[in-house]
């Protein structure tokens, strides 16, 4: 039988690259990755309050319509609760990551 395994040595090195939205000389400075964080971070919560928003509100909407004239909402009720509390978890997240910085930043001026 022949074997179906690939050697560790002698690979080709992937192509993938990790990706930062901070380019150049400034990716190394002290709060780069922080600063990336924060904005992946807050992205992913904004997008999740437009779609439980919109979803919301093409509920409310359906209430006022004729019969036959509903829209479908993007999610259903409990995707749209289990999306705010992802937002929620994802901020509470961003909040102790920052305290963190805070408390690193003071502990260095405080000596």
């Amino acid at each position: 039988m022949p074997n179906t395994t690939t050697p560790d040595q002698n690979t080709t090195p992937p192509t993938h690259e990790d990706f930062h939205w901070i380019h150049g000389p400034g990716k190394t400075e002290r709060f780069a990755k922080f600063i990336e964080l924060a904005r992946d971070v807050s992205a992913g919560i904004h997008s999740s309050m437009q779609i439980i928003f919109s979803s919301d509100l093409v509920r409310e909407m359906n209430q006022d319509c004729e019969n036959g004239q509903e829209s479908a909402p993007s999610i259903g009720k409990t995707d749209a609760v289990n999306l705010f509390r992802l937002a929620m978890a994802a901020a509470g997240f961003l909040r102790q990551a920052s305290d963190e910085h805070i408390n690193q930043l003071n502990q260095f001026w405080d000596e």
